[in-house]
């Protein structure tokens, strides 16, 4: 009889909100996240977003310097084009767009134009979760939780990068895809 190999839950691709990365930095998982999957950015969150200040350092810390990591090959950028974004944008309300922050926007204009469909996409913030859903997309989101339990990394977390959050969230997003709550209603 031969070896079996348990079936694992890692995530080969993750697409990380800025948020994301600053918490794994801070929980002091980052460097080992970033030797288990294989980790996407956009191009928003690498030069805004995730500009993470340290006080005690004086400079962004050199673990989450993400333009030099993505410099060093440990870590890939992904960008969205301005059309891209637009055509994201356009199913979307006015009131829904302006809880979204510009790398959220970006990372959801990626996995809306098919760029990014392999990826899955984490984050903690809650409209970030439920713009996921809003496009059909849901299927791809994963909790910080499960992303970290996934690769042996299991650390306690603050309440918004549960999963029990993440799905809260996510179920909403579900609800608002469906009732068009958020949309842009002239979209069909």
């Amino acid at each position: 009889m031969g070896l079996m190999k348990k079936k694992t839950t890692k995530p080969k691709l993750v697409l990380l909100d800025a948020d994301i990365v600053i918490k794994a930095y801070e929980i002091g998982v980052w460097s080992e996240l970033i030797d288990r999957v294989q980790i996407v950015v956009t191009s928003i969150v690498a030069r805004d977003e995730a500009l993470f200040y340290s006080k005690e350092l004086g400079k962004i810390p050199e673990e989450i310097n993400l333009l030099e990591l993505i410099k060093e090959g440990k870590i890939s950028e992904l960008t969205a084009s301005n059309t891209e974004i637009s055509i994201l944008l356009d199913n979307f309300d006015r009131v829904f767009i302006e809880g979204l922050h510009k790398g959220e926007v970006e990372a959801r204009a990626l996995i809306y134009s098919g760029k990014a469909l392999e990826y899955n996409f984490c984050s903690g913030d809650k409209v970030a979760i439920q713009g996921l859903a809003m496009i059909g997309y849901s299927y791809l989101g994963i909790s910080m939780e499960k992303l970290l339990y996934g690769v042996g990394l299991q650390k306690k977390l603050s309440h918004e990068f549960t999963d029990l959050y993440f799905k809260k969230w996510l179920k909403i997003g579900n609800q608002r895809f469906v009732t068009k709550n958020g949309l842009n209603k002239s979209k069909k």
